[in-house]
């Protein structure tokens, strides 16, 4: 992968954001609400103008792909891969949940939980060493066994979703809401660790 800056995109949680990892380190992110799919392109010509950044100049992009908001995810997956095409230049996604995990304290283990609606949610568990080691992969549970899926006494993620057992749980985060600059964090310097860039569904939509 060719020197230049690294764009990262992050569409998966309740807040959508943007990055650019800059040479010298430096991270810019900008994040954004509304209608994903109407203002990611905008926002991303927003934040080169910004950071003086062309297009042309871009080495690589980056993209969560989940779990979460099946609807982000189309939308960044498939805006990370135009991107890349169009530009000629090398695309990789990074676990969501991965990025997330960022927020526990070192040397923890943390619990991850997301609503999936439809009486289920998406679980996960890291330990948090220099960077999250995954302990449990992403998966589908349902809401009935959330409770009994926390291994630990951290969570990220709602404390409603383990009904009336979340007694002695520390939330370290109140949702799992990763942001495009965890993404840079996280993988931004390690393309031999991304993964394709497609969305982490964990199930079939219905």
């Amino acid at each position: 992968m060719k020197q230049g800056p690294l764009l990262a995109l992050e569409l998966s949680g309740p807040r959508s954001s943007i990055a650019l990892a800059l040479p010298g380190a430096a991270i810019v992110e900008r994040g954004f609400g509304g209608e994903r799919g109407r203002r990611l392109l905008a926002e991303v010509a927003a934040l080169a103008e910004e950071t003086g950044t062309k297009p042309v100049d871009l080495a690589g992009v980056l993209v969560g792909v989940g779990p979460g908001s099946y609807t982000g995810l189309r939308i960044a997956c498939a805006a990370a891969r135009t991107l890349a095409a169009a530009l000629g230049i090398p695309v990789g996604g990074l676990c969501s949940f991965a990025a997330a995990a960022l927020a526990a304290p070192l040397g923890a283990e943390v619990d991850l939980l997301l609503d999936a609606y439809r009486g289920e949610v998406y679980h996960a568990r890291y330990r948090r060493d220099e960077e999250p080691i995954e302990v449990v992969a992403p998966r589908v549970l349902a809401r009935t066994e959330a409770a009994a899926a926390i291994a630990g006494d951290r969570l990220i993620g709602d404390p409603a979703l383990l009904g009336g057992n979340a007694g002695g749980v520390a939330v370290v985060a109140p949702e799992v809401a990763p942001t495009a600059r965890q993404l840079l964090l996280l993988g931004g310097s390690r393309p031999d660790r991304w993964l394709p860039p497609e969305p982490l569904y964990l199930r079939a939509a219905r």
